[in-house]
């Protein structure tokens, strides 16, 4: 499944719009990196390649913001539910790239602030 995961253009719904949280993201890293990127010109697969190549790319602009949490992780109604399937891989690319264990099992809440740790540390 790993392997899948790194092969978007294998994925089922590869062909689909991009999600609104990746052309989101893909548009701070784009302005960090002062790049010039049109999310919606993308389906799914080739956003997450983008992204991809994003990370990969010196930041040009640090003062580049992906503004606010939506929602504060400590209110949510379901933090001590087990992380998502994303939230654990994001917290073990982030992990591995910060040196550090990846962890087996979180929370919600608690893979949603040990990935705006992890953030700090590795400039993802």
């Amino acid at each position: 499944m790993s392997n899948q995961l790194n092969n978007p253009s294998q994925w089922t719904t590869g062909a689909d719009a991009p999600t609104d949280k990746q052309k989101s993201f893909i548009s701070t890293l784009a302005a960090s990196k002062n790049a010039s990127v049109d999310p919606n010109a993308l389906n799914k697969s080739e956003a997450s390649a983008k992204i991809n190549e994003l990370k990969e790319q010196p930041t040009q602009n640090a003062d580049a913001s992906a503004g606010q949490p939506i929602q504060d992780p400590n209110t949510w109604s379901t933090g001590d539910d087990k992380a998502t399937g994303k939230q654990m891989g994001y917290v073990a690319v982030m992990a591995k790239k910060a040196g550090e264990e990846v962890p087996r099992q979180m929370g919600k809440t608690e893979a949603s602030q040990k990935i705006e740790e992890l953030k700090g540390k590795t400039g993802m």
